[in-house]
């Protein structure tokens, strides 16, 4: 009852401070809280408290945001990936008509990996100003905890659900002298972890899940370890691998021993079909020459 009446008090006390202002017609992208949802700011409180219609993933989800901040009812307008052209050019031909229109996402920035940016692109095409409202972000929330170096990082994203898409896209970015980070969802984690040191060796990593949430927690190690975390995953998950250290020691030749190593690690996880396809995939050599090895392996 205490910490019920005491946040009662704490969200009128940042109400009386959220004026009741005249947005300028214009689109307004609106961070969110990732999780914990005090963690917005006053000027974002103050946008979707003034602005006319609200531009949002899941109605549902921002109707929660705002009944935690007292925002009375105000226009929702669902827009998503998968939301037809229609509906942009609609919110478009209301911000000429001298509308305000915030837009957000469940949770964290717009369009960094959203489908946000039909709608600002659309914007720019027809000379509309667009005022970015900065706030949370798991990207850089997962960055500052994460005890590695970080003098320059590389943004990745949402990895694709299929494993051998997953193992082609992340060969990509084995060069990669930065940080890399990506979302996962949490039922591939262990397997997109797996996949990691297939590519990238033994680099450290480390996986932060639930941010700014009661469950937040940070795992850090090699990726060769993480195979040893019996815990099963839950909510989102945000992966950092750091780059190579020792760019003359490359992880990949078509040396024996290293393959051995692989084999000897993924082939109580992968059937021999599988696995050979992905040696392929990562050594560029014919299936054939890869499952050959496998076959003598298990003898």
């Amino acid at each position: 009852k205490k910490n019920f009446f005491y946040g009662h008090i704490y969200i009128f006390n940042l109400m009386l401070k959220i004026d009741n202002i005249l947005l300028a017609p214009r689109l307004y992208i609106v961070s969110t809280p990732i999780g914990n949802l005090k963690d917005i700011t006053i000027r974002a409180l103050s946008v979707l408290k003034n602005c006319d219609i609200i531009a949002c993933e899941d109605t549902r989800v921002t109707r929660k945001l705002l009944s935690s901040y007292e925002i009375k009812s105000k226009n929702l307008f669902s827009l998503h990936e998968h939301s037809p052209k229609e509906k942009l050019f609609f919110l478009i031909d209301k911000i000429k008509k001298n509308k305000s229109i915030a837009l957000v996402s469940d949770a964290g920035t717009p369009v960094i990996s959203d489908p946000g940016i039909k709608l600002i692109t659309l914007a720019l095409e027809n000379n509309i100003s667009i005022t970015p409202i900065p706030g949370a972000s798991a990207v850089t929330a997962s960055l500052a905890c994460s005890g590695l170096a970080h003098d320059n990082f590389f943004f990745v994203g949402f990895l694709p659900n299929k494993k051998k898409q997953r193992i082609t896209f992340l060969k990509k970015y084995d060069e990669f002298d930065s940080l890399l980070i990506f979302y996962e969802s949490a039922k591939r984690v262990k397997e997109t972890m797996a996949d990691m040191f297939l590519i990238y060796g033994n680099r450290e990593y480390v996986v932060a899940r639930e941010l700014t949430k009661y469950y937040e927690t940070f795992y850090r190690g090699k990726l060769g370890d993480f195979k040893k975390i019996k815990e099963v995953f839950k909510g989102e998950i945000t992966i950092i691998v750091s780059p190579e250290k020792n760019k003359k020691q490359k992880k990949f030749g078509t040396n024996n021993d290293e393959i051995e190593k692989i084999i000897l690690f993924a082939k109580e996880k992968l059937s021999t079909r599988d696995l050979s396809d992905l040696l392929s995939i990562i050594y560029k050599k014919p299936k054939k020459f890869f499952y050959t090895k496998l076959i003598k392996s298990v003898r």
